[in-house]
Formats: C-alpha cells, structure tokens, sequence
C-alpha cells in the first residue's frame, strides 16, 4: 500500500465515524457508558515494559490482553518526570499495568503509520504519549497532553490509572464486538509505511541535516515537522488556521478535572458547551461517535474535527443518564497559545530569525536606551557556527533589537521565534531596528531564509 493509499484509508477511516450507525443518537450508549460485564484476568506476576512490538503484538494476540504502548523522547527533558511515574508505578498503577501487554518505544524512525495514525491521534510535540490497542491493532484511545504552563498541567499518574481502568473495562466486556465503536483494524498487509516515507521528508532532511536513514533516532516533533513539511511543500498548508492543533477543552468551554479526564469542573458561560447544555459534574462518554477514555480522547477529537466552523456529536453521562447533542464551534474556535510547541518554534515553517539565538534584554539595558516599557528588547547570540544571516549582515551581540519591520511585540525566547516563524517566510526581507550600546540607532537588513544561515 502506498502512502497516499495509506493516508485515504486514514481518512476514510476518522470519516467512518462521522456517518457510522455509532455516531447517532441511536448508539448503545447506556451500555456502552454504563456497568461493565466483563471480568477481568489475574494480573501478570510482573510489569515488563517491551521493546520487540512484533512480539508483543503477537503476545497481546495470544493472551486476549490489550497493549498500552507508550513513546518516549529520552533526551527531552520534557514529560520525563511523568515517564518516571509511569515506569515507577506504585500500589494504584501496577495492578493495572499488569494486566496489559506494556511496550516502550524510545524512537519513531521506525514507526508504522498505518497500526499508529499518528496524524489524527497523537500530539507530535510531547515527548511522552500512550497508546490503548486492542490485539488485531483497533485503538481504543490514547493518554498524554500538556499546555502552555507546563507539561503536567493535563496529564497525573491519578488520571492514568483511571483511563487505564475504563479501558480494561471496555476491552474485557463481552459485549463490545457488538457495539462496533473501536474502529476498523488497521490493514498491515505490504510494507510498513514509516515516516521516511512520508512526503515532505526528503526536503525536511535537507532543511535540518537530520534523517532516519542512517538509523539515526527520530523524534515524535519530528515526524510532526515532516508532515506539515509535505503540507507547506504542497502549499496546502495555511499559518493562519492549521497551527492551532489539539484545541484545549477550554476552547469549547469545558474544564475538565485533571486527575478524572473526563469529570466536568466548570463550563464557561456563553461556550458552545453552556449552548449545549453540558453542567458541572457532568462526564463526557463519547465524541463523533468514539468512546472517550480520557481527557487526550476529548481533545483527538476535536482535533480530528473540521479546522473552521464545526460540529461535533457529543455523548455526557449526567447521573449516570446519557445525554446527547451537538457541540456548534464558530470559526476561530481553535485558536489557543502555541509558543511552547517546539515544531513551531522551532520547526521547518517560516522564516528564521538570522542567529543561533537570542535573550531578553536586561533592566539595566532598557533604562540605559530608554525602552519603553512592553516593547521588543532582545539581545542577539551567534555561538561558534559562522554564516548567520542578520551577523553577516552587520548585527552584533552589543546591539539591542527593537522592532522587525516597524513591528514591537514584547516577546522573547521561545515566544519571539514563534511570532517570527509564522510572521514571516523565506525569501522577505528582514529590517531590524537596533541600538548599539551607546543608544545609537541603525537598521540591519537582509534577505530571510529557512534556515538563518
């Protein structure tokens, strides 16, 4: 199957859901949101978390167990506490991570794209993320997530082991052939279709000097730079809408308890949510006709839903009744922070900035030049690699960068590259305004590029 064959079928298969009998009104729903029948097998005498995904497919096959496989980005510092809870686990996660087939992956070079979608299921910038599979490959959800104030904001071992026991129920209860509500299994007949094979990675290799080719470790951000890469080279790919991915409950205007994932805290007056009805102690059960097991299950699909104006069916358990309606989501409904996301900032998109990189200017330094407050004062850095295109074109580490072609945002680090790389593209030209260290003004010009050097 080729990757364009690979990718129709994932699209067929998230459209499935959006016209399947499982995501209407008419859906099992107070069986399938309700008491499990199910019983559950004895606990393995103890957690191994695999490497071989072949033979733990097989092994997952043979014992009826379901797989949890998590990936993990072992030089990120990012989500590495969490990743020690979980291989840690303690009295509530082990008896439970006993009872699956646990694999950890720390590389996705070799991943397959068509038994891990990862376009409509994970989210490439987490350096830790898990995924629930039935033995034939049929995903029953996944579990990570974060935001802009850190990386444990959505995500605790409490809210892990309750998704770890929703899914277990689910997978255990003898019913849940009959409800159809997993999705199709994957077809992995033919080639494994990895992200090298994707189209935007030969040119995303060129502009980065890294690749998978040579074995080389690939990382989950990565292979969300070579997607959209295959977008922008397409010019399919539009700044102004497709960088806002997996909205937030928030955006709907539901906030949901962390350490539940799916237990409405508050929902904001005038939402979508307050429009459909939804209240405080409500539980979400399912969305576009998928059963939720956490809060990463609620933000896929929203995330799968259409970048503009939208509608998405939504199931919600209010004491222990199901409820259903459709979420009304107005265009721009997306739109949340996305600075901290490294395949922004510092990703493949845009234009970058001419220099390795670059620091907010000092108190002292803005008295001395008499900045006005809220305003763009960074300081330039080079490191040791020469050909950087604002130093080759007069910039210097003494100088204070003030505004980027007549404009001042107050950002700076993470936030002033993001700002940069979706304002703009190779090819502009750049003007930096700047004052030296003793206040004199001049204007550094040069021609952006991809790269910065």
């Amino acid at each position: 199957m080729s990757f364009h064959a690979a990718l129709s079928s994932a699209l067929a298969f998230v459209l499935t859901f959006a016209s399947s009998p499982a995501a209407t009104a008419e859906a099992p729903w107070r069986e399938i949101l309700g008491p499990a029948q199910g019983s559950l097998p004895a606990p393995q005498a103890k957690i191994e978390w695999r490497t071989d995904l072949d033979a733990a497919r097989e092994e997952s096959r043979r014992t009826d167990r379901p797989l949890f496989v998590t990936f993990r980005c072992l030089p990120c510092k990012q989500c590495s506490d969490f990743d020690a809870e979980v291989l840690e686990g303690g009295e509530r996660l082990d008896p439970l991570l006993a009872r699956f087939v646990t694999v950890r992956l720390v590389s996705a070079s070799d991943v397959d794209l068509r038994l891990f979608p990862m376009r409509e299921f994970q989210d490439f910038d987490l350096s830790w993320w898990g995924w629930f599979l039935a033995p034939d490959g049929r995903i029953y959800g996944t579990f990570g997530g974060r935001d802009h104030s850190s990386d444990a904001s959505r995500v605790s071992s409490e809210a892990l082991a309750r998704t770890l026991e929703r899914v277990l129920a689910h997978h255990y209860d003898p019913r849940r052939a009959a409800w159809d509500v997993d999705g199709p299994a994957p077809d992995l007949s033919g080639a494994p279709q990895t992200p090298a094979k994707l189209p935007g990675y030969a040119s995303w290799s060129k502009l980065t000097d890294r690749g998978a080719a040579e074995g080389s470790c690939l990382h989950c951000h990565e292979v969300g730079e070579i997607v959209r890469q295959g977008e922008l080279d397409a010019k399919r790919f539009d700044k102004s809408r497709d960088v806002y991915v997996w909205p937030l409950p928030e955006n709907v205007g539901l906030t949901l308890v962390r350490d539940d994932g799916l237990l409405v805290d508050a929902v904001a007056p005038g939402s979508a949510a307050a429009k459909l009805g939804l209240q405080k102690g409500d539980v979400l059960g399912a969305a576009a006709g998928r059963r939720l097991f956490s809060q990463t299950d609620f933000r896929a699909a929203l995330e799968r839903a259409p970048k503009g104006a939208a509608k998405l069916e939504l199931v919600w358990l209010r004491d222990g009744e199901p409820q259903h309606g459709v979420l009304a989501l107005a265009d721009g409904w997306r739109k949340t922070v996305i600075s901290w996301r490294k395949s922004i900032a510092e990703g493949t998109m845009g234009a970058h900035p001419g220099m390795a990189w670059f620091f907010p200017a000092k108190p002292d330094v803005r008295r001395k030049l008499a900045l006005p407050p809220k305003s763009l004062a960074i300081r330039p850095h080079f490191g040791p690699e020469p050909g950087w295109l604002a130093a080759e074109a007069g910039l210097t580490v003494d100088d204070t960068i003030v505004e980027v072609n007549g404009q001042s945002p107050d950002l700076a680090n993470r936030e002033f590259l993001a700002w940069f790389r979706l304002t703009f593209e190779p090819g502009d030209t750049i003007r930096y305004r700047v004052l030296d260290a003793r206040g004199v003004e001049r204007v550094v010009t040069f021609t952006a590029a991809a790269r910065g050097r």
